[in-house]
């Protein structure tokens, strides 16, 4: 066996212990990957599964959906009287110091409401809201309440879970809530709508 050819092997033994090498440090730099990759997506699915979770329970399902019980009005509702003190509003009639007192002294004018719990004869733990306040709980299955113009009337039942049925049986003076207006909570607040005066 010559030089040249033990040389030759040498430098394929050399390029064969390169080559190991190579796939060594690959194979260790792929698998640090993979179980980082891995670990990635185990901690996605964890945090998918606590948030779906975290969404069961009403109170803190209100917390995280800043919208939640906004259902069934619009949002940028606006009552008949800020419409009369809206910009341009004095185009179309020109309103005088009487105006603006008749326009104030119907905004501060309260109007009888009543709902009807009429699923159950009791629910205590659910309360009418008014204006984003607690007047009164069902705890009568009857709450009667004034209410304003403008002001937004709710049902909040976060503290119930039954399936419950509210009716407005008394609007006095008042367009809206509808008289016979139903909601069903299922431990939601649900909205009855804004309070409307009518029209004389």
């Amino acid at each position: 066996m010559g030089e040249q050819e033990l040389r030759r092997r040498r430098a394929d033994r050399g390029d064969e212990a390169d080559v190991a090498e190579y796939r060594a440090v690959h194979r260790r730099l792929s698998d640090r990957v993979e179980r980082l990759i891995m670990q990635l997506v185990i901690l996605g699915l964890v945090g998918v599964v606590l948030v779906q979770t975290l969404a069961v329970n009403p109170d803190l399902r209100r917390k995280l959906n800043l919208l939640e019980g906004t259902d069934g009005y619009v949002l940028r509702e606006d009552s008949s009287w800020w419409q009369s003190l809206a910009p341009g509003a004095g185009d179309r009639q020109v309103a005088g110091a009487g105006d603006v007192a008749e326009v104030a002294a119907s905004a501060a004018e309260r109007h009888r409401l009543t709902v009807l719990l009429e699923t159950t004869r009791s629910a205590p733990k659910v309360k009418l809201l008014v204006g984003g306040r607690a007047v009164a709980d069902f705890a009568t299955g009857k709450v009667t309440a004034e209410v304003k113009a403008g002001e937004l009337v709710d049902v909040d039942a976060t503290d119930d879970e039954r399936e419950l049925t509210f009716r407005v049986v008394v609007s006095d003076g008042l367009s809206a809530p509808v008289l016979g207006h139903e909601v069903t909570t299922r431990g939601e607040r649900k909205s009855l709508g804004v309070a409307r005066k009518a029209a004389p």
